[in-house]
């Protein structure tokens, strides 16, 4: 008789063992019907690789709350400063393999800091600094941006898979 409870009490937990990891895992899966890089933590967000030192700069991944822009500057004592080039209007949404390639006013420099910004589009569709605002962070209301470094020995970057 004991046998017997013990084994129907060891097939309870292992049953709800199973279903404890089940719904656990039901919890962590994003509800992006697949098509997000998983990078995104909040309705704006940016990743951009390190950089080689180019004329260019490749943007991995963009997720805009509205239509917008990602806007290059270059360093100006550990902030931003002198904007380097812009990317064409981004949807809303997730942008990404790649999501837009920057051409710079210059070529960058080994060992140089250049910033990745986010810019929300004023509804004209064409870039201006002074009308599209930069995009805020849901929890600082700070602007979304990534600092890149510049280096000879970065990995060229290539497409973002999801």
């Amino acid at each position: 008789m004991n046998t017997k409870i013990f084994f129907i009490i060891g097939v309870i937990i292992v049953v709800m063992a199973g279903a404890a990891l089940f719904l656990l895992g039901d919890m962590k899966q994003s509800d992006t019907g697949g098509n997000s890089s998983g990078l995104v933590v909040g309705k704006n967000a940016i990743y951009v690789a390190e950089q080689v030192p180019s004329r260019n700069v490749l943007v991995a991944v963009v997720h805009l709350e509205d239509l917008g822009f990602v806007v290059i500057h270059e360093d100006a004592s550990g902030v931003p400063g002198t904007i380097l080039g812009t990317s064409g209007l981004l949807a809303a949404g997730e942008t990404k393999s790649p999501a837009a390639i920057i051409l710079l006013s210059r070529v960058t420099k080994d060992g140089e800091t250049i910033y990745a910004m986010l810019h929300l589009d004023d509804g004209d569709g064409v870039f201006d600094a002074e009308k599209d605002k930069p995009a805020k962070d849901s929890m600082g209301g700070e602007p979304v941006m990534m600092i890149v470094m510049v280096s000879a020995d970065a990995v060229e970057p290539g497409v973002v898979n999801p």
